[in-house]
């Protein structure tokens, strides 16, 4: 009976903290707020999670390493690194195909984890490695075009705002829970082929 209990009262707390990530995100979550969701008292919450840290990791831990995984069989090494050796815009396909594949697994990522999706994608930490992702895809990108070594500096700017572009957009579509599953994929696979497009387009560097 106790043990049942204690699985209740851990299973409350981790539902309450999810509301509470998903609501504010995790700098501005509490775990007073935590608590008060989960009708138990913040001390309580400390026999189960030492702080508001390993709660969160432990939501997210699980789909923080499905994208791990999703993105290492996406590695950034099937487009050249080395400038002008690999052009991009002579083989769209290519791109075509890799941004299909990350579209349709994202969103089979996100049916199948819901709030913990998107909850990492609001945490700066957990989220880094896809926003660096998106941000060493477009660098090489951009690079194909243009000599590294006189423009590293310019490059890399123009890749990270770029990188942050794409992720507050994706953040946001995935946000909008009203979305079935295929209109969900059609928005994101239009979406980032739109943008890497755009990125491909882009002459203001050369």
């Amino acid at each position: 009976m106790a043990q049942k209990l204690k699985d209740e009262t851990r299973r409350a707390i981790i539902e309450a903290a999810k509301k509470e990530f998903l609501e504010k995100g995790f700098e501005d979550a509490s775990m007073r707020s935590i608590a008060a969701k989960a009708n138990i008292t913040v001390g309580n919450i400390y026999r189960y999670f030492e702080n508001k840290e390993e709660l969160n990791k432990y939501i997210v831990a699980e789909t923080c390493d499905d994208i791990s995984d999703l993105l290492n069989s996406l590695k950034v090494e099937r487009l050249s690194k080395e400038p002008r050796v690999f052009e991009m815009k002579s083989d769209p396909i290519q791109l075509k195909n890799m941004v299909d594949e990350l579209s349709v697994r994202l969103c089979k990522l996100y049916e199948a984890k819901g709030v913990s999706f998107n909850i990492l994608l609001k945490d700066e930490a957990s989220s880094a490695k896809l926003k660096e992702w998106f941000k060493d895809t477009i660098r090489d990108l951009i690079g194909q075009s243009y000599s590294l070594s006189d423009r590293k500096k310019q490059i890399d700017l123009l890749s990270d705002a770029y990188a942050c572009a794409i992720y507050e957009g994706l953040c946001h579509l995935f946000a909008n829970n009203e979305l079935d599953t295929i209109v969900l994929l059609k928005l994101v696979r239009n979406y980032l082929n739109s943008f890497f497009r755009m990125v491909l387009d882009d002459n203001s560097l050369r």
